[in-house]
């Protein structure tokens, strides 16, 4: 890499100059920081852990004072009332304090209701707030929420779709436009409740949104949507007061839901909903859980709750020793750092000089090594927190897949956090993402087998007007058409560019005016029929000569002793000249790739690569061409034998998105492979006597059996051969 010396940028003394002036990095320490670590993080010798947004780490006093309290207090039920239990009930309430004090506010102003976490706090919202829904004589209520937040921010929208209530994404920059939606003053005297949700701190890049949107939203200021009414906030804090000071009595939201683990790292599963005493009374209950009445009678329909917000709001049994745990996670914090202020500050110094060294590190050619994912410059910790999110870069500019990066950082003990983080808003709007990308890459995430293969796959071939059949090389054009199945209406929906979507019924037609043919392909007689003229009149238009579209007969299907198998072994292929599937291995395009990219001097997207292989299982392996030394794979609860590799032909020299051909592809693997064309393995699947159902999931762990081997053997250390 070119640029300054790496040592130089990653000096100590780098670092401290390049803090931002004002901030402090260390919480006074000073140089005995490593102390600090080695005596209340000595589980983390040899270990750099990046993953604080994640979740924090406890420090070993939080435990140690903890346990001790354990060992020398009696702790019992809440809700009985024994000494113990008054104990118990005594410090809850203390803890309740405590936690108000921590974000400045009082018992007078908030209500604090314990949860399972920040998720069940959210979950809590949507079913208790006082939601008007459609079809009503008043105007009904809305649920809007920016478009970059927690996943469970936006499963709200699941809740109050159920109840008839409009949900409505906002982009951060519309928020900012939206003092044009101001109401006059009678709009505003409408009483029907709307609610509004963002983050303090996005959990994608640390970008902080203004918490004065908070009294300009309530105040009608900012208008999310222009409809009468009076506007509530949630404000997802769960991520910014793990490393930000947060003042309500300043910033009085009307909801603040938190998890304590992204606080103190202990304990988890533990959160809370603090509520605004103004909004308390509104919200409504449906079911009540142990401790939440005053009153019910177990033969009518009598139920009185009681008076406590917190106590009507936490059905059954509190985590009361969880909740004793926080008294000492609000002390050790307190000691060890001095407080949230500190952290703020210690947090973004390093973050600041993390980004500077990230966003100068070159390759020898110039290109960047990183693409940072912010809306700010880490120059203000107002504006950002101390979340980077990066992808990592190859001398041509092509992203490093995350797993990759994932694998070669667990070889360093590096600890990241991979991935889209609960947040595909930010995800979309950083990386250029559309709803079509997303929708098309997750509509399936499995699919089912049959006894030819996976159900429908290479079912149909276009045939000319002599009945045979034509392929890519006689029809590059064919690439351009692009079918898919609808299982729900039982259709296959073929489309192509300027031609009007038509379908084909997934049922097959055993008419007696079916006529079934004999047809050939590559070399070997199938049985098919043909799908009629409309379907004829369309792909004749479509490629200019006349052609049809034939289908073959399921019950007279292909029977093939296949090479590799038994002789005895008779498999029923669809419309394939070998086998059933086609595997290939992520890993190794990888390496096909480097040798294609240096043969055609630019770079080459995977996608590519992959679609030009057209196999219908893509796996990761852990190394290049490794498949090749299988001789049986298990895929999730589907067992394959491996037929043999697949030796190449000219089709993987067509692009197929634009049907053009580059012979470049075809030299380029026979030099890689030492002047053969293999590439990928076919499979026939081996039928397991299970009660499960015959599915391949995406995502599925690929267990493979070696040729001088015979039992499967897992993947080596934690790594996993998923499939896709």
């Amino acid at each position: 890499m070119a640029g300054a010396p790496r040592g130089d940028l990653l000096s100590f003394r780098a670092f401290r100059a390049a803090c931002p002036a004002g901030y402090e990095y260390g919480y006074g320490y000073g140089g005995g920081l490593p102390g600090l670590r080695e005596s209340e993080f000595p589980r983390l010798r040899g270990i750099t852990y990046l993953d604080h947004a994640g979740s924090a780490l406890f420090p070993e006093s939080l435990l140690k004072a903890f346990t001790d309290d354990l060992r020398n207090n009696v702790y019992g039920n809440p809700h009985s009332q024994n000494i113990s239990s008054k104990l118990t009930y005594d410090t809850i309430e203390h803890v309740r304090y405590r936690i108000l004090q921590h974000f400045h506010t009082t018992p007078e102003e908030y209500t604090i209701i314990f949860t399972s976490g920040c998720t069940t706090a959210l979950k809590l919202v949507a079913e208790a707030f006082p939601w008007i829904p459609e079809g009503t004589k008043q105007p009904s209520s809305r649920f809007c929420y920016l478009t970059d937040s927690h996943t469970s921010v936006v499963g709200i929208r699941g809740i109050t779709g159920s109840m008839n209530v409009l949900s409505v994404p906002i982009k951060p920059k519309e928020i900012l436009l939206s003092e044009k939606n101001r109401l006059s003053a009678e709009e505003q005297n409408c009483t029907t409740p709307h609610l509004f949700s963002y983050p303090a701190q996005s959990n994608f890049s640390g970008t902080k949104y203004p918490l004065s949107w908070i009294q300009d939203i309530k105040s009608g200021k900012l208008c999310p949507v222009k409809i009468p009414g009076k506007w509530f906030v949630l404000l997802d804090a769960a991520s910014y007061v793990s490393s930000s000071p947060l003042d309500l009595g300043v910033h009085q939201a009307d909801f603040i839901p938190i998890s304590f683990y992204k606080i103190f790292g202990f304990p988890t599963g533990l959160g809370a909903l603090l509520v605004n005493n103004r909004i308390a009374p509104l919200l409504r209950k449906t079911y009540f859980g142990g401790g939440t009445a005053a009153a019910y009678l177990a033969g009518e329909d009598f139920y009185f709750p009681r008076k406590s917000i917190a106590e009507r709001f936490e059905d059954g049994t509190v985590s009361f020793l969880d909740i004793i745990a926080l008294k000492h996670g609000f002390d050790v914090l307190e000691k060890l750092t001095g407080g949230m202020e500190k952290i703020k500050q210690h947090t973004f110094a390093l973050a600041h000089y993390t980004y500077n060294v990230l966003s100068i590190l070159k390759y020898a050619n110039g290109a960047p090594v990183i693409r940072i994912y912010s809306n700010t410059d880490f120059s203000n910790p107002d504006v950002q927190g101390p979340i980077i999110n990066f992808n990592i870069l190859d001398e041509n500019g092509e992203v490093i897949g995350f797993s990759q990066v994932d694998k070669l950082a667990s070889l360093y003990n590096i600890h990241v956090r991979t991935g889209c983080f609960c947040n595909t808003g930010a995800c979309q709007m950083h990386l250029g993402i559309s709803n079509e990308d997303i929708q098309r890459n997750l509509q399936v995430t499995e699919w089912p087998v049959g006894n030819q293969g996976l159900l429908y796959d290479r079912n149909w071939m276009v045939v000319n007007q002599n009945g045979v059949c034509i392929t890519q090389k006689q029809e590059p054009r064919l690439c351009l058409i692009n079918p898919s199945i609808d299982l729900k209406k039982k259709i296959m929906v073929i489309q192509a560019e300027g031609m009007d979507p038509i379908s084909v019924p997934l049922e097959e037609n055993t008419g007696k005016e079916t006529v079934v043919s004999e047809s050939k392909v590559c070399s070997h007689r199938v049985k098919t029929y043909d799908c009629g003229e409309r379907i004829a009149g369309w792909f004749s238009l479509f490629l200019s000569h006349p052609c049809r579209l034939i289908r073959q007969s399921s019950d007279r299907s292909q029977q093939k002793n296949t090479k590799g198998l038994a002789s005895a072994t008779n498999i029923s292929l669809s419309l394939v000249n070998e086998a059933q599937y086609l595997l290939i291995n992520v890993t190794s395009i990888l390496q096909l790739k480097e040798h294609i990219c240096a043969r055609l001097e630019e770079p080459l997207e995977m996608e590519e690569l992959i679609r030009r292989f057209r196999a219908n299982i893509v796996i990761c392996a852990p190394e290049s061409f490794e498949e090749e030394e299988w001789a049986e794979i298990s895929i999730g609860a589907l067992r394959f034998q491996v037929v043999g590799p697949c030796s190449r032909c000219q089709i993987i020299c067509i692009d197929q998105q634009s049907g053009e051909r580059n012979k470049e592809f075809m030299q380029s693997l026979s030099v890689a492979r030492g002047r053969k064309t293999n590439f990928g393995i076919y499979l026939m699947n081996q039928p397991l006597h299970s009660s499960l159902p015959d599915m391949l999931s995406v995502g599925s762990q690929v267990l493979p059996v070696l040729k001088e081997n015979t039992e499967i053997q897992p993947p080596t250390s934690s790594e996993e051969k998923c499939s896709g």
